[in-house]
C-alpha cells in the first residue's frame, strides 16, 4: 500500500512540475529591431536595442506587461526614418534581460532604463515612450530622473485604477500557455484589441510569464503617488478609443494636469494599440517629438 501511495505522490509531483513548467515557460517574441547592447543594472543584465544612431534626438521605448521591445518594431522604423535615434529596452526576464528577483519596484525598472541611457553616453534630455505597463515605467523614470526627460508619450496610459473586473480573467489566459490557443486568442482579443481588429501572430507569442509576475509585484509595491504625476515633464497621451483595460485613464490624467498634458484619441484601437493603428500612431507621435527636439535645442530651427 505504502508503495502505491509513494508512486501516486511521485506521479502527482511530476504532473504539478509539468503544469508549472507549462504555465511559466516563455513564449518568445519576434526579434527586436536594432543593434543589441547590454548593461548591468541592480544585479541584472539588461538588454536593449539601439537604431537610428545618426539621429539628433534620442527616444527611449518601454514595452507593455510581460511583452518584448519588439512590439515597437514598426514605430521604431517610423521614428528612425523621421531622423530620431531609438533605444528600446527589454524588461527584466524578457529574452536577454535577466530576472534576479521577483520583487522589484517601478523604480527598479526606471533605474534599468537610466543605466542603458548612461551606457550609451547620451547627454541632455530624451523623450520616453511607454506602452501600457511601460507607461508606468516611463512616468517613474520622469519622476526619478527629471533632468533627463524632455517629454513623455504614454500609449494606453493605465495605472490609476485596476482593470475592470470582467476583463481581468483574460489577462492570465493571454500570458500563460496552459489554455488552448483558441482560448488564448479570445482572451487576447477581448483584453487588448478593438472589435474586428485581427490579432497578429506576434501577439499570440511574445509573452513572458515570470517577467509579467515581477511587473505585477512592482506595481503593487510602488504607490501611485510616487510615479503617477510623471515628474513635471510634458506629456502626450494617446488613448485608444476601445481600451478595455484602461478606459478613460488618459482623460483622468489630463484633467489632473491640464497645463502639461495633451490627449489624442486613437480610433479603431484597443489596449494593444501598436499593431492596430501603426500609421495613426506615428502621425500623432512625430509632431510631439519634433516639438520636444526643438525645445531641447537639437532640432531644425532650434
Amino acid at each position: 500500500m505504502w508503495r502505491r501511495i509513494g508512486v501516486a505522490v511521485a506521479g502527482a509531483a511530476v504532473l504539478l512540475a509539468l503544469l508549472a513548467y507549462a504555465s511559466l515557460r516563455d513564449n518568445p517574441a519576434r526579434p527586436a529591431i536594432g543593434e543589441r547592447r547590454a548593461v548591468v543594472s541592480g544585479g541584472a543584465e539588461i538588454e536593449y536595442f539601439v537604431s537610428g544612431r545618426g539621429g539628433s534626438f534620442p527616444v527611449a521605448l518601454v514595452a507593455s506587461w510581460g511583452r518584448s521591445a519588439s512590439d515597437f518594431n514598426e514605430l521604431v522604423s517610423a521614428l528612425n526614418r523621421a531622423g530620431f535615434a531609438t533605444l528600446a529596452i527589454q524588461h527584466r526576464g524578457v529574452d536577454g534581460s535577466t530576472l534576479p528577483s521577483l520583487r522589484p519596484s517601478l523604480h527598479t525598472y526606471a533605474a534599468d532604463l537610466a543605466a542603458a541611457v548612461e551606457a550609451e553616453g547620451i547627454g541632455g534630455e530624451i523623450a520616453v515612450i511607454g506602452h501600457a505597463y511601460g507607461n508606468r515605467v516611463a512616468r517613474t523614470f520622469a519622476t526619478d530622473f527629471p533632468e533627463r526627460v524632455a517629454g513623455v508619450v504614454l500609449l494606453a496610459a493605465g495605472g490609476s485604477a485596476p482593470p475592470p473586473a470582467e476583463i481581468q480573467p483574460a489577462m492570465p489566459r493571454a500570458l500563460l500557455q496552459v489554455w488552448p490557443e483558441t482560448t488564448r486568442a479570445q482572451a487576447i482579443r477581448a483584453a487588448f484589441f478593438a472589435e474586428g481588429n485581427p490579432v497578429p501572430e506576434y501577439w499570440m507569442s511574445g509573452w513572458y510569464p515570470l517577467a509579467g509576475i515581477a511587473q505585477g509585484r512592482a506595481s503593487a509595491a510602488t504607490p501611485y503617488e510616487e510615479w503617477g504625476a510623471g515628474g513635471s515633464a510634458r506629456m502626450l497621451i494617446l488613448e485608444p478609443r476601445d481600451d478595455a483595460l484602461a478606459r478613460g485613464a488618459g482623460e483622468r490624467l489630463r484633467a489632473r494636469f491640464p497645463s502639461r498634458v495633451e490627449l489624442e484619441i486613437i480610433e479603431g484601437a484597443g489596449h494593444a494599440l501598436l499593431p492596430e493603428q501603426p500609421a495613426a500612431l506615428s502621425r500623432a507621435v512625430l509632431p510631439f517629438l519634433v516639438s520636444l527636439e526643438r525645445a531641447a535645442g537639437r532640432g531644425p530651427g532650434s
